[in-house]
């Protein structure tokens, strides 16, 4: 009996300790979370802009192409196949405008478009529908400050 008063007591004050630093770490593992998915989405905008001048145009920058000159720690799928983790990006590309998704380890998903030369847009998608086509008509008021 003595025992299990032990073990109650013990789980009386351990749960609480890792609950209050859960919600004390919280923002910081969702600022890491972003800054991991925004990074690696920043990387992909430059290997596109690649395929751009070495290919001529947007429309080459595919799943296929990036998977062929990307690094390998990222994995790129159809604009219709949502991204379930930072490394994996949904594309879609098209002559005008190359859009790309992915979703954080926190659960956001964040896009960048790549426009004409120079002309970048970013921004977040709410719910679960981390595609690059739900990205490609999505507003695009730019990443949240971290």
């Amino acid at each position: 009996m003595r025992h299990r008063s032990e073990l109650g007591r013990f789980l009386l004050v351990v749960v609480p300790m890792f609950v209050v630093a859960y919600l004390a770490l919280r923002p910081t593992i969702r600022r890491n979370a972003a800054i991991l998915v925004t990074s690696k989405l920043e990387v992909v905008r430059g290997v596109v802009e690649e395929v751009r001048r070495t290919d001529g145009s947007l429309a080459a920058a595919t799943p296929e192409r990036l998977d062929e000159v990307a690094p390998e720690d990222l994995g790129f799928q159809p604009a219709d196949v949502a991204s379930t983790e930072p490394l994996v990006v949904s594309v879609l590309a098209t002559e005008e405008v190359w859009t790309g998704a992915a979703k954080a380890d926190s659960g956001a998903c964040y896009f960048i478009r790549v426009l004409g030369p120079g002309e970048i847009e970013r921004g977040t998608i709410p719910g679960d529908d981390c595609t690059a086509r739900t990205a490609s008509a999505a507003p695009a008021p730019g990443w949240p400050e971290l």
